[in-house]
């Protein structure tokens, strides 16, 4: 069971799966993409509550990653990020040959504001709510970090599951802020690999300047722009939340957990790479970090295995305490 991607766990409605299925019979596959496109931005401005022409349409956030890299970084201007945080903020920041300035986090998974505005760079990326450990930046920071005039790219892949901890109101203040979106966690369409950059009409044109045309598959904006209108995401984000809250009660006897805004729980552990081996051999994958560990929420089955898991990492720490 995949627990370490932090992909939506839960089936999209029937009404979805057939309108899905009606598109892929009828979309006209053998047009480039363009009105499509112009729709589907147009439907996921309404519901970020911004206007479509502050909207670029990616293949996946990610694409929109590397965008940013090549258009405001390079081998004379770092990238900046703190540690840890998403790896493909280096990834992209080396497609463009830019030096990479890691800052490394303060105690609790805080930003380190004054060390991010000290790094040599032009552009700093950070994820909120925070991957890897779910906890929702605080406002003041960011504020603090636009107001060096550096652009700021705040990264909002799991924000729908805090959606009212947005920080999309920013935008009408700062010209150098910029949001990133995705369909692929509580949307449920990662394999159709569709995302958003929210900006002003200036940071949307100079990213459009270096994008590649058709960019964005037509059949995936069509489908994204369907599952929007379906009213299931209340049901998905109950379904997550429980999932969360039991991760979380199962976990803490092991390490110290944090507060997540996600779909994920990441505990501190210093047999992390016991306890990952150990939920391997009983199906379960979940993510191994440095001195780590993170749990994607699953099904009620996934938990239980989880829980016979811990349970049996609880009994191994108990027989060492005993040696």
């Amino acid at each position: 069971m995949r627990l370490h991607q932090n992909e939506r766990f839960t089936a999209h409605s029937r009404t979805g799966i057939e309108t899905i299925k009606q598109l892929v019979e009828t979309f006209p596959i053998n047009e480039y993409p363009v009105e499509v496109i112009d729709q589907v931005k147009a439907s996921y401005s309404a519901y970020a509550g911004v206007r479509p022409t502050q909207l670029v349409a990616g293949n996946g956030s990610d694409e929109l990653i590397g965008y940013l890299c090549a258009r405001y970084a390079g081998p004379e201007s770092p990238v900046i990020a703190s540690q840890p945080d998403f790896v493909m903020y280096q990834f992209y920041a080396d497609r463009a040959r830019a030096e990479f300035s890691k800052v490394p986090l303060l105690d609790g998974m805080a930003l380190d504001v004054d060390g991010l505005l000290a790094a040599p760079g032009n552009i700093i990326f950070l994820s909120h709510p925070h991957n890897p450990s779910g906890i929702l930046r605080k406002e003041a920071d960011v504020r603090r970090l636009l107001d060096s005039g550096k652009y700021v790219v705040i990264d909002e892949a799991y924000i729908d599951f805090a959606f009212e901890q947005s920080m999309v109101g920013l935008l009408d203040e700062y010209p150098n802020a910029i949001i990133l979106r995705t369909l692929s966690k509580a949307f449920g369409l990662a394999s159709l690999r569709l995302g958003f950059l929210i900006a002003s009409e200036q940071v949307v044109a100079e990213v459009e300047s270096i994008k590649s045309p058709y960019n964005v598959s037509g059949l995936s904006a069509a489908v994204g722009i369907a599952i929007m209108a379906e009213p299931e995401l209340d049901l998905v984000l109950e379904e997550t939340f429980a999932s969360r809250d039991t991760i979380a009660r199962l976990v803490e006897p092991l390490g110290r957990t944090y507060p997540s805004a996600a779909n994920f729980v990441y505990v501190e552990y210093e047999e992390n790479e016991r306890f990952t081996e150990r939920c391997a051999k009983a199906g379960l994958r979940i993510r191994l970090f440095d001195g780590a560990f993170r749990v994607s929420c699953g099904s009620k089955e996934a938990m239980e295995i989880l829980e016979k898991c811990v349970e049996e990492e609880l009994q191994c720490v108990v027989g060492q305490v005993n040696e």
